[in-house]
């Protein structure tokens, strides 16, 4: 019934969903999808200034809330069919208290799933992260080890295990789960685009030999498994990994964003000692002046090392095929004009 990128069969037309986060860059891209393809999409926004590119579109009602807010909440899932739940505190200051990223992520979350549960909405889709999982060279799949490592990654974990305990209990409403990689695509703002912005200055030396691996997803593709999540009755209760149909190692990441600028010299490598090295006396120096330099020890680490994530899941029960490449999904961004977009509360 659903073909990726594609429109949602004409039985579906005019069923109304809700979209929270929905001026992020995947709330966005899901927005625009599902009202291009019938839906009657509400798009729950902190403000509407930040989503002025959502604005005028046809079958987008922009409602602005708070999902700590249970009355808010409450009023939006009346008649609901979807719930696609995106929004998170994610770009935060570092001075941010653990307490926040709780009340926002789990607090918020738990108003939100009760009242979908109660209100009998048909599908209701999780957004997560892979930063559940612990830190390590091998390839990890759902059920790898969970070790979140950041106040952002244990809320998000927390409310993975809320909205599955809650979905258990609800023989109306299906919950899934929906971990997800570094994203990139037109509207990212995260680290993608930084990388974009470092190697269009030429500020960027690849870490070591540029060979360790990474997994990610291009927008699209997050959107297609939204998407077929929310219609296959087969994602009841299920958590899934979505990544790209592959990994790029460091040196193809960085040498198709350059190529896709049109840059032709070779990039410059780093070895990973020397780059250790510097992150440690920038880590030294910001200690010492209170300033927060671009490199870091934690981020050289961070660069230097394999994640990769095992989509094979998503991919066996519920035939995702991820139709964008890394090339597609860059080009996409390099090609076209950013929109507007947030960085705290999406």
């Amino acid at each position: 019934s659903f073909r990726p990128g594609g429109m949602v069969k004409s039985s579906l037309i005019q069923r109304r969903v809700l979209v929270t986060g929905a001026a992020g860059c995947i709330g966005a891209h899901l927005t625009r999808r599902l009202a291009g393809s019938g839906y009657i999409v509400t798009a729950l926004v902190r403000s509407a200034t930040t989503a002025g590119h959502l604005a005028g579109l046809s079958g987008v009602e922009l409602r602005e809330g708070d999902i700590t807010d249970p009355r808010q909440i409450g009023q939006l899932l009346p008649g609901v069919d979807q719930v696609f739940h995106l929004a998170a505190c994610v770009h935060a200051p570092p001075d941010t208290p653990e307490s926040r990223f709780f009340q926002v992520n789990l607090e918020g979350t738990r108003h939100l799933v009760e009242a979908a549960i109660r209100h009998h909405v048909r599908a209701f889709i999780h957004f997560s992260t892979v930063a559940v999982h612990a830190e390590t060279d091998a390839t990890i799949d759902e059920d790898g080890p969970i070790a979140p490592s950041t106040p952002y990654a244990r809320s998000k974990y927390a409310s993975e295990q809320l909205v599955l305990s809650q979905g258990s209990a609800a023989a109306r409403t299906r919950v899934a789960v929906l971990r997800l990689p570094v994203v990139y695509g037109r509207g990212d703002r995260g680290n993608v685009s930084h990388l974009i912005d470092a190697i269009r200055r030429h500020r960027y030396l690849v870490i070591g030999d540029g060979q360790n691996r990474k997994s990610m997803l291009a927008v699209g593709n997050a959107v297609d498994a939204a998407i077929l999540a929310a219609e296959d009755d087969r994602s009841r209760g299920r958590t899934y990994i979505v990544t790209d149909a592959r990994p790029y190692s460091q040196q193809e990441i960085a040498t198709t964003i350059a190529e896709l600028l049109g840059y032709r010299r070779r990039l410059l490598h780093l070895p990973l000692p020397a780059a250790m090295l510097a992150g440690t006396m920038a880590d030294l120096l910001g200690a010492v002046t209170g300033r927060t330099f671009p490199l870091s020890l934690d981020r050289v680490r961070k660069l230097a090392r394999n994640t990769c994530y095992s989509g094979e899941r998503i991919r066996h029960e519920l035939g995702f095929t991820p139709r964008l490449d890394l090339r597609e999904g860059l080009r996409e961004i390099l090609g076209r004009p950013d929109g507007p977009h947030t960085r705290s509360l999406i």
